[in-house]
């Protein structure tokens, strides 16, 4: 997902309440960015994450206001005899002003921490949305597994019932008829146990989607895995721009440096201006008396421990940035070569092992109908092709989630490295 559709998408789920949006309905042979679109609007992990940022923003205009001014009123049980007259009544007012540059310090603070919950939020995102593509891989992979294992039951069925065939006609010998059947047995109890995990892996992409567990789902029969093109180096230079975990504990570092600057200026007081107005009798002089008022910040103690403790909370914070960088380049380094492995194995499989492993699954087949091979030949010429071909899907589809794991890293590839 580029940055601009990102922006829209957070910009258009702020414009509403949270779930305001219409309940979509989503095509059972719905693609991947179908599925993640789906996500992105109504996952409820997602959703609270919103909720948390907007809470965040909407705390950064109360953070640098004043305080609210003070009324006081004081009615005189017994007046107080004057020369001007009995004093009645008295009313004040104050507000209190904090010493200069305390507010708009809170002020940076929340909307630094309203930046921590942003970046938070990114972050959820790149979690769900590799969250959907992996479970969809997933489900992608169970399904070419089962037509696979389904293919090479109904290859292997055929050439036990040919086996079977030779043993009653007398031609043939009755141990490949049963090693045959013993494998079909095995292939039998696979196909069974694959199609037993369809439940969970359609659950577990439901729930990132946000919808109930036994919604229907739909898979292609193929990925499209043309090679990505990328410079890795490139890739890892804009990780620390581009990951919003590592941004997320940036803003967190900042909020912890202005938090420092605040306790600094806890030694300095705060100015509280009033006005007292005294009623006396109906026809005595009303007086007016201003008056400023500080606070007197005494205990030094006290307000050095709160800017050690600030300080020592921004030095944390720095080494948690520090330490954050560096297992994220490590993730990176092992999802590029978790990448470059399955393309790897991927291009082995597709231009070399399969074709072979066919080439001698034909080359033994044509044999044994010419009696010229035995039984046993084919079978197992027939279980590594079977192998090969899951080995082969397995490739293909961790070739896709691992370059899923680097979008979630680094972002989606820029035009000069698009796939």
């Amino acid at each position: 997902m580029s940055k601009n559709r990102t922006a829209l998408l957070l910009a258009g789920l702020l414009a509403g309440p949270v779930g305001a949006q219409e309940e979509a309905v989503l095509d059972p042979r719905a693609e991947l960015a179908e599925y993640v679109r789906y996500a992105e609007q109504h996952n409820p992990q997602l959703k609270q994450a919103l909720a948390r940022y907007k809470a965040a923003l909407a705390k950064v205009a109360p953070a640098s206001a004043w305080a609210d001014p003070r009324l006081a009123y004081g009615y005189f049980a017994r007046p107080v005899e004057t020369r001007s007259g009995p004093q009645e009544m008295r009313f004040s007012a104050a507000q209190t002003f904090p010493w200069k540059g305390k507010l708009a310090l809170k002020g940076r603070i929340a909307q630094q921490e309203a930046k921590v919950e942003g970046q938070r939020y990114a972050a959820t995102r790149r979690s769900l949305v590799f969250e959907v593509k992996a479970a969809y891989y997933d489900c992608y992979f169970l399904e070419r597994a089962i037509a696979v294992t389904e293919e090479n039951l109904r290859l292997l069925a055929h050439l036990e019932e040919v086996g079977r065939t030779r043993y009653r006609g007398g031609t043939g010998e009755h141990a490949p008829v049963l090693k045959a059947q013993v494998e079909l047995g095995r292939l039998e109890d696979q196909l069974r146990s694959l199609r037993q995990q369809r439940r969970p892996a359609t659950a577990r992409l439901n729930a990132s989607l946000g919808r109930a567990a036994t919604a229907r789902i739909a898979v292609p029969d193929s990925l499209s895995m043309a090679a990505p093109e990328f410079d890795e180096e490139m890739l890892k230079a804009r990780l620390p721009a581009a990951n919003p975990v590592l941004q997320m504990q940036q803003a967190q570092a900042r909020a912890q440096s202005l938090g420092v600057e605040l306790a600094a200026k806890q030694f300095y007081p705060d100015l509280t201006l009033s006005l007292d107005y005294i009623h006396i009798g109906d026809r005595g002089e009303n007086p007016l008396m201003a008056m400023a008022t500080i606070n007197l910040p005494l205990w030094r103690s006290f307000y050095e421990a709160e800017k050690r403790a600030a300080k020592l909370s921004h030095q944390a914070a720095l080494q948690g940035v520090a330490d954050e960088k560096n297992r994220l380049v490590a993730e990176l380094e092992l999802a590029l070569y978790k990448q470059r492995d399955a393309q790897s194995r991927s291009a082995l499989y597709r231009d070399s092992l399969l074709p072979k492993a066919e080439q001698a699954l034909n080359v033994t087949q044509r044999a044994f109908a010419a009696d010229r091979s035995d039984f046993l030949a084919v079978i197992d010429a027939q279980r590594t092709l079977l192998a090969f071909q899951l080995a082969y899907e397995r490739a293909r589809t961790d070739q896709a989630l691992y370059w899923a794991e680097i979008e979630k890293l680094v972002g989606e590839p820029t035009e000069e490295s698009q796939p």
